[in-house]
């Protein structure tokens, strides 16, 4: 079993599960105080180590923890050729989870609650690949469904469908639009150089239409980008709308230049929506749903950015009404874009050079 994967196989009112899982999650059990654990230590430890283990992925049934059948850790390629087959002398980062649990009645709703993901040294992600039967009919058609859990998402239910994926990715995105810093001060540029309710329809629209081409091509895996690249190209792209609203007069900008001013606003459209790839891959979900949960994700974002276009514009209105000339209001916040997406685009590439 690789690092950070596992299986789960539902048959009836049994669940047989085989995961990965970190050592780094469990305690108790280094009695040398090395910060390893050997096969001499699982050995001595095991129960409490199967105990931790059982809280660490915690399947429930309808609510209800299922009994224990089988149990069992193992040490990964324990009989490596060469490798030292002394106890005391075998360690290992991860152990194999094998469990059989089972339950009085058919299982309905199958959950999983995986808490590895807390302590250094653990993996971001866990991959499971889940498949149900029926023992009742064997002429039923299996289920077979692949999930990628992650702090973000560490509990997941099984078999509930496309549209549950859905609902799921909406507020998602929706969240990550809104408290997303980098997004929201490029929409603030993008919209503070525009004048005209048409024109601001045709910049979100350009927009829209470039982060969704870019988000799904990169989540479908056609498309790769790190985001040590991406994320200082986001911080760039502030920069640039601001310095061009400061270069040229919006309340003039029309024809050839209100066209490029749309060209730029798509062209940096496609930088973000690698930005947003990179968030909902980061928060796992049901993989082998990814259409609904891609859509659910990408009409979250813009109702994200609908809410704070909308905000936005009231805030506008009102600053006009307050007699603040729109000319003055627009330089002032294009100057205010370009020095805070300066200050991001620095800590990016800061970042960028760490890793």
């Amino acid at each position: 079993m690789p690092q950070a994967q596992g299986a789960v196989r539902v048959d009836g009112n049994t669940v047989y599960a085989t995961v990965s899982l970190p050592v780094a999650e469990l305690r108790g059990f280094d009695t040398n105080s090395d910060g390893r654990l050997s096969l001499l230590e699982l050995n001595q430890h095991r129960t409490e180590l199967l105990d931790q283990a059982n809280r660490l992925l915690d399947f429930r049934s309808n609510g209800q923890a299922g009994e224990r059948i089988f149990e069992d850790l193992l040490i990964p390629h324990l009989h490596t050729p060469g490798a030292p087959t002394a106890p005391d002398q075998v360690f290992t980062e991860q152990l194999i989870s094998m469990r059989r649990l089972q339950w009085p009645t058919a299982i309905q709703t199958l959950s999983l609650r995986a808490d590895v993901f807390k302590a250094t040294g653990s993996p971001q992600q866990l991959a499971l690949q889940a498949v149900t039967i029926s023992a009742a009919d064997p002429n039923t058609a299996a289920l077979a469904e692949a999930v990628i859990l992650s702090s973000h998402y560490p509990e997941h239910f099984f078999f509930q469908g496309a549209m549950a994926s859905f609902k799921r990715f909406v507020p998602l995105g929706i969240e990550h639009m809104l408290v997303g810093v980098d997004h929201l001060l490029f929409l603030l540029t993008v919209l503070v150089g525009t004048v005209g309710w048409r024109r601001m329809v045709g910049v979100v629209t350009a927009f829209t239409v470039a982060h969704s081409i870019t988000l799904v091509l990169s989540t479908l895996g056609w498309l790769g980008v790190s985001p040590s690249l991406a994320e200082p190209l986001i911080a760039a792209s502030i920069v640039l709308v601001a310095l061009n609203n400061l270069r040229t007069d919006s309340l003039t900008n029309r024809g050839a230049k209100a066209w490029r001013h749309v060209g730029l606003v798509f062209a940096c459209g496609l930088i973000h929506g690698l930005g947003f790839a990179t968030a909902l891959a980061a928060l796992g979900g049901v993989s082998s749903q990814r259409w609904p949960g891609l859509l659910g994700f990408n009409l979250g974002v813009e109702l994200g950015q609908l809410v704070f276009a909308g905000a936005l514009l009231v805030l506008w209105s009102a600053a006009l009404r307050l007699g603040l000339a729109q000319y003055t209001l627009q330089r002032r916040v294009s100057m205010l874009s370009a020095a805070m997406g300066g200050v991001l685009l620095w800590q990016q590439l800061d970042n960028s050079v760490q890793m």
